[in-house]
């Protein structure tokens, strides 16, 4: 059986786990397999991959990363360009995974793994896309936009070219990453590309309302209202349509999405809400709104200062400190109300949110039989 069809096996078996010990069941056998695989032939690039990914799917870390070094030494001589880059991207994606993609002397490794396979020009998407989320993540928005470009260029994907277009409006190239939004916005949206679709669509809306094109802007957020998004992965795809909403003036619709979440409650959103609140004329409404959360966190601050049971097995509190905490942290969400519901009605200010701009997170892990086949 050679690895390709191992790796269908694998893959079709995983589609059935609901559960780790499905994962390490399913895995379990095919360590012995690809183990013969190797022994026959310690060159074969796949072998290792597939194996250190099962290693995962059990639960051996140490293993999985001995191994994808244990092939390092054995044929760093005599690598093939795509042979380094497949190696050198499967293991960035175990470091990255471990570590997280800010640069950290941790991580540092796997960054130099990828920019080698790049000089080496790999073959594999994969490749430039890890560099490239690697890039964003740490600010450096231009190198990322010319590897998503790449990984594009390979695969015929669109979803890097939309990785592509919010690296250039993070790095204010906005007429570029606007540009590249059109080219891939599509309505009616396909049903099998919904969540990139309706993606798109968002951050070509968000960027024509911070534009002034508020007439196209509109017309987009007509159609993203539409939309069902129950069923989305991103089950957050509503927050960042809410700031475009309060960016086009819908003052309505934040209200009564706030209010339908209870996200008015919430500091990273009382100012909208306030402000919302402010342009529809219901200023009665905002300050008995404003009431009500005074008196909600001053009668949680004190109960918390009267409570003088902590560190037993019904408390809330561990320690005596984590209480304290508490207090100090709610007395300062009250200020933050406070301030909030001012700098609206009292200084007349509005407040603003940052636009949403980000990349799409997917495995890069070449060969990976839990998402996809090459």
């Amino acid at each position: 059986m050679n690895i390709d069809s191992i790796r269908k096996e694998i893959s079709e078996k995983l589609q059935t786990t609901s559960s780790h010990i499905d994962v390490y069941n399913v895995s379990e056998p095919y360590k012995n397999i690809l183990e013969s695989c190797i022994n026959s032939n310690p060159k074969n690039i796949s072998a290792y991959c597939l194996l250190a990914m099962v290693m995962e799917g059990m639960n051996q870390d140490d293993e999985r990363t001995a191994t994808l070094e244990k092939y390092y030494e054995e044929n760093r001589d005599t690598f093939s360009n795509d042979e380094y880059a497949m190696w050198a991207t499967c293991n960035a994606y175990f470091i990255f995974d471990d570590y997280g993609y800010v640069e950290s002397k941790d991580n540092y490794k796997a960054y130099k793994f990828l920019e080698e396979a790049v000089k080496r020009k790999s073959s594999f998407y994969q490749t430039y896309y890890a560099l490239g989320w690697y890039y964003f993540e740490n600010k450096l928005f231009e190198k990322a936009s010319e590897m998503f470009q790449t990984a594009y260029s390979i695969s015929k994907n669109k979803k890097y070219l939309y990785c592509q277009a919010s690296s250039l409006l993070k790095s204010s190239k906005h007429k570029d990453g606007l540009e590249i939004l059109e080219s891939i916005y599509t309505y009616p949206f396909i049903e099998e590309e919904l969540e990139l679709n309706f993606e798109i669509a968002l951050t070509l809306g968000f960027t024509l309302a911070l534009m002034d094109e508020t007439g196209r802007a509109s017309e987009v957020a007509e159609i993203l209202l539409n939309t069902n998004t129950d069923k989305f992965y991103n089950a957050n795809a509503d927050w960042p349509l809410t700031d475009f909403l309060y960016t086009l003036g819908n003052f309505e619709y934040i209200i009564n999405y706030y209010d339908e979440n209870k996200y008015s409650e919430d500091a990273s959103w009382r100012g909208q809400y306030f402000y919302s609140l402010k342009m529809l004329g219901k200023e009665k409404e905002a300050h008995l709104k404003l009431k009500s959360l005074i008196k909600e966190y001053e009668e949680s601050i004190h109960e918390e200062e009267n409570n003088t049971s902590y560190g037993t097995e019904d408390a809330d509190w561990e320690t005596d400190e984590d209480r304290i905490e508490y207090i100090v942290e709610t007395k300062e969400m009250l200020e933050s109300i406070n301030k909030c519901y001012n700098d609206v009605f009292k200084h007349n200010i509005k407040p603003t949110r940052d636009p949403y701009y980000d990349i799409i997170y997917e495995c890069y892990y070449i060969g990976c039989p839990r998402h996809y086949i090459d």
